[in-house]
């Protein structure tokens, strides 16, 4: 009697074990694939996209610390100074008249500003609230000349008066005024 309860308590288990792993071989397989096949097209690549996005800014963010460390260690403005394309730049407070403003750019070995290119005059344009005395005047014999002795090409001065002879840069425009108008001045000097 032993001996045989001991073969049909055997063979429930070997039964059992049997049944239990064909269970879980049927079942758990095929949902398990499920579940991967809908999570591999629609996760994974809004993951891997994210991280190298992630990735490519921050290399972008580095490169340019670098760029601006680099720059910085090489070359310096004077206090109060802003470094820009390798020029420093100073925004006065005090009001003078065009003259008195050139000969205080003068006294810092400095020139008021002369606008070279497009970007330029576009970022003068949005960084200033006010307008600014700049090196641009009209030369009798030549017409709006820079103070570095080039000829003004860009757009057209607004006048409104034959006595305005000196330009102050507004936010929009470039604007003739009489050169005794005391206004604020942009001085502009090579990094040193």
């Amino acid at each position: 009697m032993e001996g045989s309860r001991s073969e049909t308590f055997a063979a429930e288990a070997n039964e059992e074990i049997i049944y239990t792993s064909l269970k879980f071989s049927q079942t758990s397989l095929p949902r398990a694939k499920a579940a991967q096949e809908k999570r591999a097209p629609c996760c994974w690549p809004a993951v891997v996209s994210g991280l190298a996005i992630g990735f490519g800014i921050l290399s972008i963010s580095l490169a340019v610390a670098l760029i601006w460390k680099l720059n910085d260690s090489h070359s310096h403005c004077p206090e109060q100074w802003v470094a820009y394309r390798g020029s420093c730049y100073s925004f006065s407070k005090q009001k003078k008249d065009w003259y008195s403003s050139q000969e205080s750019c003068w006294r810092q070995g400095a020139h008021l500003l002369v606008i070279s290119d497009t970007s330029e005059m576009d970022l003068f344009k949005s960084i200033q609230t006010e307008c600014f005395w700049i090196g641009l005047r009209n030369s009798t014999d030549s017409g709006w000349i820079w103070e570095d002795g080039s000829v003004y090409n860009g757009t057209k001065i607004l006048s409104n008066s034959p006595v305005q002879h000196c330009v102050v840069l507004m936010k929009d425009h470039l604007q003739a005024s009489s050169c005794e108008f005391p206004a604020p001045w942009i001085c502009e000097k090579s990094l040193t």
